[in-house]
């Protein structure tokens, strides 16, 4: 079952391959170097927050020689092949995640597919639209290490921290004359009470703004998606990691949760681009180079995806992650040796965004999580204030 999708999908690839002339061996010949990528790329794309065009488009332009609107029809097209069996072992194995988030996933689909669309409309020159992979690549990268490296250890540190302090107060409890058994239930009784009217007064004006947040990041994702053919799934985690779970009253989404769901959205946004692409007729239709593309590497990335949907453990994915950041600073590299060389318009602009990033980074966290990475003064003078609030409340 686990397997299903590749099951049905190498039937058609094959007679497609054997039925016209020449084009499996024809397209392996030209292609495999492509091929041999789109392995890794698969296997990024079903375990990480990262579609294959991670991959596919920086391969099939800079060493390929495909045009920019090649490389994004090719990552469309390989994605809706991959990251469909990839979600298919999603829904098999996490069932749960579509009730949870469910309201979340099919929203950020939605705007995703209205900014694909209008982003088809749009004509860019290849050299911006590298520059825009470029640079978003980059900023992911950014954003990921912060929720990685940042974020998620200091929430393990926070629930030791809570654990530790929950064993000490049940001790001391335990040394602790029994109190009026009536009045600690009429106490705890109104602390939750004024728990509720908090979280009531607050999860409306909270949805709002994850709502409107959701709304404006889906939608550029999907005009990001619609130039490089990855974009849907970056602003989904960022969303999750940055805005949503940065709430106090929502209920936190997991690293590999966040990871499944934006593999499902990009998923549809894929299928949806890729249909829209294959109709397309006349001068700004697909090429024959971008279906023989599709011929060497769908075999490969059918099985890749979800073989990298088993890969979503916390060591896996680590690595996997690290292979994506070293994969970030090459492009990164090579693709300013090779298309900006001593564009200093271009390096502005992209240098520019790139700080805004780090930026933003640096003030949610001063602000909001408090992690250390730029807001060490605030975190310890909260941390100060709890303990005296504790002291006082035992007293």
């Amino acid at each position: 079952m686990r397997f299903l999708p590749a099951i049905m999908v190498l039937p058609i690839w094959l007679t497609i391959g054997l039925r016209e002339d020449d084009l499996l061996s024809s397209s392996f010949e030209t292609y495999y170097p492509l091929a041999i990528a789109m392995i890794f790329g698969s296997m990024i794309a079903g375990s990480t927050p990262i579609g294959g065009a991670v991959v596919a488009f920086p391969v099939s332009v800079l060493f390929i020689g495909f045009t920019a609107s090649q490389g994004r029809d090719f990552s469309l097209m390989i994605q809706s092949v991959g990251m469909t069996a990839a979600s298919f072992l999603i829904f098999l194995t996490k069932p749960d995640l579509m009730i949870k988030y469910g309201e979340l996933v099919a929203t950020s689909t939605f705007f995703s597919l209205i900014g694909l669309i209008i982003g088809f409309q749009m004509t860019i020159s290849s050299f911006v639209v590298m520059c825009i992979y470029t640079t978003t690549t980059a900023a992911f990268a950014l954003i990921l290490a912060y929720v990685e490296e940042c974020l998620q250890k200091s929430k393990d540190e926070e629930s030791l921290t809570e654990n530790q302090e929950s064993l000490c107060d049940s001790i001391s409890t335990e040394q602790k004359e029994p109190v009026n058994t009536n009045m600690a239930a009429d106490i705890e009784e109104e602390r939750n009470d004024t728990i509720i009217v908090k979280e009531s007064g607050t999860s409306i004006y909270n949805s709002t703004i994850d709502l409107v947040s959701l709304i404006i990041l889906s939608f550029f994702g999907g005009i990001i998606s619609s130039q490089i053919g990855t974009g849907s799934d970056i602003t989904w985690y960022a969303f999750g990691s940055l805005v949503y779970n940065s709430r106090k009253y929502n209920n936190k989404i997991s690293s590999n949760e966040l990871t499944a769901a934006s593999i499902i959205i990009m998923t549809m946004t894929s299928i949806f681009g890729a249909v829209l692409r294959a109709s397309t007729t006349g001068a700004t239709a697909p090429t024959k180079e971008v279906y023989q593309a599709l011929i060497a590497c769908s075999c490969l990335v059918v099985i890749g995806a979800p073989l990298g949907s088993l890969f979503l453990s916390e060591n896996n994915q680590k690595r996997l992650k690290i292979l994506f950041y070293v994969l970030a600073l090459v492009q990164l590299v090579t693709f300013g040796i090779l298309k900006v060389k001593m564009n200093v318009l271009a390096w502005s602009i992209i240098g520019g965004l790139l700080f805004f990033v780090c930026s933003s980074i640096a003030v949610m966290d001063y602000l909001v999580f408090k992690t250390g990475f730029g807001g060490i003064i605030s975190r310890n003078t909260n941390t100060s204030n709890k303990a005296h609030e504790q002291t006082q409340w035992e007293t």
